[in-house]
């Protein structure tokens, strides 16, 4: 994933087949020794600026892993995979696109 702030910590994204209209899961490792406080995730369709329908469940897995479900890509396009994070009161937005035919 990348980020627009500089020095972020890496954040790296690990995610098995996607499929249209079906729930997938992903794994956000921060790479980084680095305190993690929250993590946020959420995706958008650029092109039609809206959303995804549910509210993924993010949950913290230990060593600064974590695994967002109930994810769900409903319409075929260009989405925007969106995680925020807050490392030690700093607050740090990572995206990566996804096509999904």
């Amino acid at each position: 994933m990348s980020s627009e702030t500089q020095n972020a910590p890496k954040v790296h994204v690990a995610v098995d087949e996607i499929r249209l209209a079906q729930p997938f899961s992903i794994l956000l490792t921060v790479c980084d020794d680095v305190a993690v406080s929250e993590v946020r995730v959420d995706a958008i369709m650029p092109a039609h600026q809206h959303g995804l329908n549910y509210a993924p469940k993010i949950t913290a897995l230990g060593d600064r892993v974590f695994r967002a479900d109930n994810m769900l890509f409903h319409m075929p396009g260009l989405w925007e995979l969106r995680v925020d994070t807050n490392f030690g009161g700093r607050s740090i937005s990572y995206t990566s696109d996804v096509v999904l035919k």
